[in-house]
């Protein structure tokens, strides 16, 4: 069964090349693309019950904790998979506690992003980071359920 997905970043080239790398990919339709947390909003309500995973910044004009709560609580099936430059245990938490099902560090992605876009839509909870070992047990500890990686 094909994955439907929006993306949202704010950084316009970027989304662009998230949109084409995952619109490329087999399984994965792009439906929709957003700038910011309002317009992320707006095309999640356009679609409703359509999307199964916001491939989202956590950084972006709108977005982090607030905004991940706001789609979990509007769309409790949708999927949230977070990218962001920040591979800190506070922010990873923070998101993961907010609703997000998968957080990769932009500068640790190793493994095929369209592969993490399928494990964060079946739920399972991961961690793709860079971050130091110690910060991948204390988020393993705290959330048993995450399988952090570096």
């Amino acid at each position: 069964m094909p994955v439907s997905i929006v993306v949202a970043d704010d950084n316009a080239a970027f989304r662009r090349v998230l949109e084409d790398v995952l619109g490329s990919s087999p399984g994965i339709n792009v439906l929709a693309a957003a700038d910011g947390g309002e317009s992320l909003l707006v095309a999640l309500a356009d679609r409703p019950n359509a999307v199964d995973v916001v491939v989202m910044d956590v950084d972006m004009p709108g977005g982090g904790p607030a905004l991940a709560a706001e789609v979990a609580r509007r769309h409790p099936s949708t999927r949230i998979l977070c990218l962001s430059a920040r591979d800190d245990a506070d922010t990873v938490l923070s998101m993961l506690a907010a609703g997000a099902t998968g957080y990769i560090a932009k500068g640790g992605l190793d493994e095929d992003l369209a592969s993490c876009v399928r494990r964060c839509a079946s739920g399972v909870l991961f961690v793709i980071a860079t971050c130091a070992p110690e910060v991948r047990r204390v988020i393993a500890a705290l959330l048993g359920r995450t399988q952090p990686t570096s």
